[in-house]
């Protein structure tokens, strides 16, 4: 196989969900015998990537500024050298939703979707460099089809979809009646809706909350600082309530669904690929929809259950370069 030069834009990419999915897709394409130029702006965790690559001849380094606002003019953010590296090389994947215009082939990876249903100033000025990027782009990345429905028609021969979803059996969480939820600050994740619906049965049920932005007395409330620690709480609990409105995934519910537990989840596009009879689906932002679909998971009882491994493959993008 012939070896291929590909620049990594890593630029922006801090959110734990973007960090994973970089990860495993510089793996990926390290693995395939390719040589790799991860451009980055966030310290903390590039470091111990660097650190990590210091034997591989084939991995390159280069940090850029870390005003992630003028990423797109690639003159102001580039110096010589850097350009000519980066021209020189066969393609360049955008991980943080948008890039930069250069003479090579490029991909850009959409992983937020709020830029295009939220209409406040931030997301539209994010939506503008985002739809930017697809112009000069040769392909988008998404992860799963829900995700071209947001996109202008004009892009749609562009779309590239690296999410697979495979079937699997695992066996159901006994019947502890245990709730598990995740905190967040984030509006979309209508994290103070989950608390309002579970206050109404926080009496009689044991409730945790997974990083809560504080602590909630009526609640257990846990802080997780790793995957496996977060999974670990997981995997004591029996029902998983998730409210989000808009996912580009939603990776905790398949995490979730794949330890055995039953999934409260909202009906949203990002959760029509769940129809197993261990998924109980409820109105968004209806608090009696929601009350009743955790009492029907609390009284659904089965030993296996259906679930679904999410799984991205970025060998296909391979197949594009």
């Amino acid at each position: 196989m012939v070896r291929k030069k590909l620049v990594l834009n890593a630029c922006g990419v801090k959110s734990l969900g973007g960090v994973k999915l970089f990860v495993e897709a510089f793996e990926l394409l390290v693995e395939s015998n390719n040589e790799i130029i991860v451009l980055y702006s966030e310290n903390e965790f590039y470091n111990d990537l660097k650190n990590q690559s210091l034997e591989n001849e084939y991995i390159e380094f280069i940090q850029l500024s870390n005003k992630r606002i003028i990423h797109p003019f690639y003159y102001f953010i580039t110096n010589r050298k850097q350009r000519k590296i980066i021209d020189n090389s066969d393609a360049i994947i955008h991980f943080g939703n948008f890039g930069f215009k250069t003479k090579i082939k490029s991909f850009v990876l959409v992983q937020n979707i709020l830029p295009f249903v939220l209409k406040d100033l931030k997301n539209t000025v994010l939506k503008y460099l985002i739809t930017k990027s697809f112009e000069s782009s040769k392909y988008i990345i998404v992860q799963l089809e829900h995700m071209t429905e947001v996109f202008q028609k004009k892009y749609k021969d562009k779309i590239i979809t690296i999410g697979q979803l495979e079937e699997t059996v695992v066996e159901t969480k006994s019947k502890s009646g245990k709730i598990v939820l995740f905190g967040s600050k984030v509006p979309n994740k209508n994290f103070n809706f989950m608390v309002k619906v579970l206050k109404q049965i926080s009496k009689n049920n044991i409730i945790t909350i997974i990083n809560p932005p504080k602590n909630i007395s009526e609640f257990n409330c846990v802080y997780t600082e790793t995957q496996d620690q977060t999974m670990s709480v997981l995997s004591e609990h029996e029902i998983y309530f998730h409210a989000s409105e808009y996912e580009t995934v939603g990776l905790p519910i398949y995490e979730a669904q794949n330890l055995g537990l039953k999934l409260v989840i909202p009906k949203r596009p990002y959760t029509n690929y769940f129809r197993s009879e261990n998924v109980f689906t409820y109105e968004l932002n209806n608090p009696q929809s929601a009350l009743v679909s955790i009492e029907e998971a609390k009284n659904f009882n089965i030993k296996n259950s259906p679930a679904l491994i999410y799984n991205e493959n970025w060998s296909k993008i391979l197949e594009y370069i």
